[in-house]
């Protein structure tokens, strides 16, 4: 009985790590690969994915994603499509959209004998976001933020450790110098990777990349054409986060490559340096760098692999490690509407040491009940961080996203 309580408590606590990582940046979906999109800027107005859609990208998501959509019917999208599905007409130039992902799940109650008392159920508001667009002829201007119930520090804009808080995760003003280019500068998610709203995989959280709060601010020029698309970004460090001395300088970039339209490949690069690491506590210098790539080898199936080395330089010391991360995920749309996603990933960000690297299986159902909700299971098998000498246990996560 002991030994059941214990089980039941790790896997009370394990959830409860879950959710504090927070929610995801929504809508980025490199699986559209399957679909023949290889460009992020005709669906996004981050060029390299993410946040919040473009005209474009809503009357898109509205064929593509729900069970019962309009694809292959030769239909247009009504105003359904549109901001809070039509009710609030904008101008042209305007884009607004709302984010809400919430979490449900039975939380247990211990009594003093160490049993299970009770069973409660515990609703988590993970993601509750406004974002905000406007394009001005060549100049563009982006605000997104919120609140999320626990998680997401890097993005705070409050400082309540126990509770709630007031979340900015972009704020930045872009110039259209000519098509397919956006030079801007202000907080923004960092070119890196396989943009993805799984942003607990080993190769977002280990990169700091991912679209949760790990923004950062600074100037970036992002680049689309004739099959390329790439991004270059100057990091000058996160101004959430005091005192100067953790705000991490470097940079990132990517650049891709597709020469089809089911295949795009492509590399990455990443150098950050902060006089005191936010979770170290000591000079760090880090660096990831790999390689990435999406295909699709059948109707409705993509393939999207990335893997990077990672060097780390820690302390006055300078004691270095060197190691790596990776991910390979297969989604298949069983019938539109439907993802079925499978998940390997491994982490060993020191391959020298003693600890050895940790691996995690990863299985998904995703289920576009309209083009604006959606609903997610996920189960896992591993760690939910990259903690080498982790032990691997069983882990459930439940999600419900609304979009307006």
């Amino acid at each position: 009985m002991a030994e059941a309580r214990r089980r039941l408590r790790a896997l009370v606590v394990a959830l409860g790590v879950v959710v504090g990582l927070g929610g995801g940046d929504a809508w980025a979906f490199p699986w559209m690969i399957a679909h023949k999109y290889t460009q992020c800027a005709q669906c996004h107005v981050d060029p390299s994915g993410g946040g919040a859609l473009t005209d474009y990208g809503r009357g898109l998501g509205w064929q593509l994603l729900p069970m019962g959509g309009g694809e292959g019917k030769g239909e247009a999208p009504g105003r359904e499509k549109d901001f809070a599905w039509g009710a609030v007409p904008l101008p042209k130039w305007l884009v607004l959209q709302g984010d809400v992902r919430g979490l449900g799940f039975p939380q247990p109650t211990v009594g003093a004998d160490g049993e299970v008392a009770d069973w409660q159920a515990r609703l988590i508001l993970m993601q509750a976001d406004l974002r905000v667009a406007a394009e001005l002829g060549p100049v563009v201007a982006y605000l997104s933020g919120g609140a999320v119930s626990e998680g997401a520090q890097g993005a705070w804009f409050t400082s309540n450790p126990d509770g709630a808080n007031a979340v900015m995760r972009d704020a930045w003003v872009g110039w259209k110098p000519a098509k397919g280019m956006l030079l801007r500068a202000g907080r923004m998610n960092l070119p890196f990777g396989i943009r993805s709203e799984e942003h607990t995989q080993y190769v977002r959280s280990v990169t700091r990349t991912s679209t949760n709060a790990d923004q950062q601010a600074g100037v970036a020029f992002a680049l689309q054409k004739k099959g390329w698309r790439g991004e270059l970004m100057g990091i000058a460090g996160n101004p959430q986060v005091a005192p100067d001395a953790f705000r991490e300088r470097g940079y990132a970039g990517f650049v891709t490559y597709a020469p089809a339209k089911t295949l795009e490949l492509g590399v990455s690069s990443l150098v950050g340096r902060a006089e005191a690491d936010v979770a170290l506590l000591v000079p760090r210098t880090r660096q990831a760098h790999g390689l990435l790539t999406r295909w699709s080898p059948a109707p409705r199936v993509a393939v999207l692999a990335e893997a990077n080395l990672l060097h780390d330089v820690v302390g006055e010391g300078r004691t270095a490690s060197t190691g790596g991360v990776g991910i390979a995920q297969v989604d298949w749309e069983a019938v539109q509407g439907l993802h079925l996603r499978g998940s390997g990933q491994w982490c060993d960000p020191a391959a020298g040491d003693d600890l050895g690297g940790v691996a995690t299986g990863w299985a998904a159902a995703q289920w576009f009940i309209t083009p604006r909700v959606d609903i997610r299971v996920d189960a896992l098998h591993g760690t939910l961080a990259c903690t080498p000498g982790a032990e691997a246990r069983w882990y459930g996560l439940g999600q419900v996203h609304v979009l307006l």
